[in-house]
């Protein structure tokens, strides 16, 4: 699979390279310079014990760093559709496992 940005939620696969949801994305509507509502992160399945997985908001600030402590268990952080200005995943910065993030759709609540 390839990481997928058209849909809500954003599926992310393949951390190969940086991710910058912000610029990387070929989806015009992320551009805007308005915060990111986001519900949800989820850290679905990761693979083996001890793999981490480190998002970073625009400001390089840690907003999702999480272990493994069991094999294919998913870890979730909600937001409630605070702001985040952007989201940012260095290369290799997720071991294993998918990640998930569902963005609020409507932007004025």
């Amino acid at each position: 699979m390839a990481n997928d940005y058209t849909g809500n939620p954003i599926i992310l696969d393949t951390f190969t390279s940086a991710i910058n949801l912000r610029t990387g994305t070929g989806r015009t509507e992320l551009t805007h310079p308005e915060p990111f509502k986001v519900e949800y992160i989820l850290w679905r399945k990761p693979t083996t014990l001890n793999h981490t997985c480190q998002i970073q908001d625009g400001n390089s600030r840690m907003i999702f760093d999480e272990i493994c402590t069991v094999a294919n268990e998913s870890k979730i952080i909600y937001y409630g559709g605070n702001p985040i200005n952007n989201i940012v995943i260095a290369a290799s910065a997720v071991q294993s496992g998918v990640i998930v993030i569902m963005l609020r759709t409507n932007p004025k609540t």
